[in-house]
């Protein structure tokens, strides 16, 4: 492939992802500035009620990441029986899921959102809240799902309309119910919920019509392997999603015992924190597809030219979110809510804070690498590690300033080791 036709596949299969990753975090600052529109007491809530949420959706983010490189390795193989079961499979469990996490959330709200330690106006707000936006769980996953085997299959665009659909329907959705109508903190959610609904039914059907008939010959498909590589993958996956949400929502329920207003900051720099590192997670994923072609291909990633390109876009987008981030930090955070809180942020906050983008970049690239590559066990461990990190540094620096940079120094520890450890297993044979 030469270094023209390279750009423009990575061009191709990363735009639609990085508009979508966009998507998502916008509609939370959205949300967000929807809340601390109606008063802080709200924002706080949301800050609440969406980090034990996103805790139990990335818990089951090897429904996308599992997923990509293994449908694109069927889909080069030509393994069509094969890829059609586990597609039907997937679906089937991501379903399940969904309707288990649901009720397991409804169950326990009150105690999981008792762990923050909110006042008792934001724990009902947070616990009304979180129990509306549940219902959703189910079809957020099938939409996660239907998407990431698109991606496999060389189609991100339909990411992309997804995150459209979700994105639109729920900031008009939000708008409507939270304020036109009144609904508060409860139109929010169910916002949420029903463009959740609305994008997994267009991604599903979408899905249906791109799956390619039974080949000819009828293979009999061993579904018992099936089975097993999807949980296989996914148990790798599953145990580095647990220890990394539990580490982010460490992280907010920390900021949580400190104030209100410093759980409403940490909450939005942690949106802001996600908004920025989308422009290197569109490569990590699209890498996920290219580098498991070249993986079945039986091409050399590790002396190719593809990884030279990943790495010196990294590089780039790197410095660019350092800089940016650094110095526009205040600003973001008063374009979101009130100026109160960008008073708050000082220097080393906001060096901080940039410093987590600037290594993080190289952390989310290796992570696409090493599951391209099938090394699940690998992308697993080093995030386990990276989090233990994280919480003991965390915990051992609160110890002598209980403070918001405390917790900004223990997530950029953790990212170093993250990105060390990712780099040599990824050149490791």
């Amino acid at each position: 492939m030469n270094d023209k036709n390279l750009k423009k596949e990575v061009w191709l299969n990363s735009y639609p992802i990085f508009l979508w990753l966009v998507s998502e975090p916008l509609v939370g600052i959205i949300d967000s500035k929807i809340a601390s529109y109606l008063n802080l007491e709200v924002l706080s809530a949301v800050g609440v009620g969406e980090t034990v949420y996103f805790v139990f959706i990335w818990i089951f983010v090897f429904l996308a990441y599992g997923t990509t490189p293994y449908v694109s390795k069927l889909q080069v193989s030509n393994q069509i029986s094969k890829l059609n079961y586990f597609i039907s499979f997937g679906r089937k469990a991501s379903v399940f899921i969904g309707f288990t996490s649901c009720i397991l959330l409804v169950s326990f709200s009150d105690l999981l959102i008792g762990l923050f330690e909110p006042t008792f106006e934001v724990s009902l707000k947070a616990n009304s809240y979180l129990v509306l936006r549940s219902v959703g769980l189910p079809f957020y996953l099938l939409n996660m799902h239907s998407t990431a085997v698109l991606r496999g299959m060389k189609h991100p665009k339909i990411t992309l309309y997804s995150s459209i659909i979700v994105g639109v329907s729920n900031v008009i959705l939000s708008f409507l119910l939270a304020v036109i109508f009144d609904f508060g903190i409860q139109g929010i959610a169910i916002a949420s919920s029903i463009s959740f609904l609305i994008s997994a039914i267009y991604s599903t059907r979408i899905l249906l019509t791109k799956q390619q008939e039974e080949d000819s010959l009828n293979v009999m498909v061993d579904k018992k392997e099936v089975r097993q590589k999807f949980f296989y993958v996914g148990f790798y996956i599953f145990i580095r999603s647990m220890f990394l949400t539990i580490f982010m929502a460490y992280l907010r329920n920390r900021a949580s015992l400190m104030s209100m207003e410093e759980i409403a900051l940490q909450h939005v720099l942690l949106q802001l924190w996600s908004f920025g590192y989308v422009f290197v997670d569109a490569l990590a994923i699209a890498a996920q597809t290219l580098v498991s072609e070249y993986k079945t291909k039986f091409i050399d990633y590790k002396n190719s030219d593809l990884k030279q390109y990943l790495n010196m876009l990294t590089l780039r987008i790197s410095i660019f979110l350092f800089i940016f981030s650094s110095i526009f930090l205040d600003i973001l955070v008063t374009l979101i809510t009130d100026n109160y809180l960008a008073q708050l942020i000082d220097l080393e906050l906001r060096i901080l804070f940039g410093l987590s983008l600037l290594i993080g970049s190289f952390a989310f690239l290796w992570d696409g690498v090493l599951l391209g590559l099938d090394k699940s066990k690998e992308f697993s461990s080093l995030s386990v590690v990276s989090s233990i990190i994280g919480f003991v540094s965390c915990s051992y620096l609160l110890n002598f300033e209980n403070s918001l940079m405390s917790l900004w120094i223990g997530l950029n520890l953790s990212l170093v080791y993250r990105g060390l450890a990712g780099y040599l297993y990824q050149i490791r044979d």
